[in-house]
Order: structure tokens, then sequence, then C-alpha cells
């Protein structure tokens, strides 16, 4: 498949410490691979000891560039990514205690950035609302690389129903969730 053939070359571009074990550029694969779980895993072990880890500790964002882009150096999606992790929370500037994370290249035009969510005080990261915060960051960096600039919405869209909302309806015969009947007769009213 395409996406196969576009995962050429993996290689860390920027990690926690900047020091961490880069398996794309060693010479056993396997066993350079395993010493960097085991880095990135550690606070995760140490909490986990504690009965303090999360049961999905694990984060990750791709982030991928626009065909029609010029091809971004190591150094600039190095730079996306320390400034990705800082945003979401996952590993705030200037925070000693921030979560392990690293960002893989495997091609021209994208990066994957995978983390844990155990913070080296061993608490749980605060990366609540991490999509939009990346999503504000990511249009920020378009702007400043000078690239294609993606079209983002208002936010100020109906929100649909829930898949409760929607058991519910069915369980009680109803076609309609309770917010989409709510809106129908709020939308009738104004319209008289």
């Amino acid at each position: 498949t395409k996406k196969a053939k576009d995962h050429t070359d993996p290689h860390l571009v920027a990690s926690w410490d900047g020091f961490a074990p880069d398996p794309g550029r060693a010479d056993d694969f396997d066993t350079t691979k395993r010493l960097l779980v085991a880095d990135l895993d550690l606070q995760v072990k140490q909490a986990r000891r504690l009965g303090r880890a999360p049961d999905k500790h694990t984060w990750h964002c791709s982030i991928r560039a626009a065909e029609s882009d010029r091809h971004l150096s190591d150094e600039e999606w190095a730079d996306i990514a320390r400034r990705v992790v800082a945003a979401t929370g996952i590993a705030p500037d200037g925070d000693p205690d921030g979560c392990r994370w690293v960002a893989v290249r495997h091609a021209p035009d994208h990066i994957h950035i995978a983390a844990t969510k155990v913070r080296a005080d061993l608490r749980t990261a605060r990366h609540w609302n991490d999509y939009l915060t990346a999503d504000r960051r990511l249009a920020t960096i378009e702007k400043e690389y000078g690239l294609y600039q993606v079209v983002r919405g208002d936010r100020t869209a109906a929100k649909r129903p829930t898949r409760a909302e929607q058991e519910k309806a069915r369980r009680q015969g109803r076609k309609t969730t309770s917010r989409e009947q709510l809106r129908t007769t709020v939308r009738q009213l104004v319209s008289i």
C-alpha cells in the first residue's frame, strides 16, 4: 500500500532529553528499540509500582505536511514536535518533570510523536483538550513556516448526539434524541 511505501528511513528527530537511543540509526535495531522502550516506560513502571499509573499510559500524535508543502528538515520537524508536546501539556516548556516522548520521522512529509502520560514526578500529565491546543499551535506553525494553512472550524456547529443519547432514544422508541428534538423545537419557535 501507499502508506507502507511512505515509511522509509524511520529515525528520531527529537526526544524528551535529546539523547534517546535511535533504533533507526543503530546497527542493532531490535536491541536499541528495546532500550528506547525501556527508557520511555521508566516513569510508567515506577508509577505502576505505586499504583499511580493510568490504564492507558501512551499518547500519540501524527503530524503531516500537505503535499504542496516543501520538505521540512529534521531540525524543523524537531522544533514542531517540541512545540506540540509543550502546547498539549505532555512536556511543557521549562518543566523538568514533563513526560518522556520521541518524535519519529518515517518519511519526508510527516512525523509521529509518541509519549508516556506519566511525568517524572509520577503524576499523570494534564493534557485535557490536547487536540485543540495542538491544533492552535499547528495553525501558528503553518504561518511561521510558510506551509499550507488548514481551514479550521470555529467550533460553533451543533454538537452531535452521543452514543448514549442515541441508545436512550432507541430504547424509548423515538427516532430522534432529546438533543435533536430540542434543537428542532427551538428552530421552529424562532421561525414563528
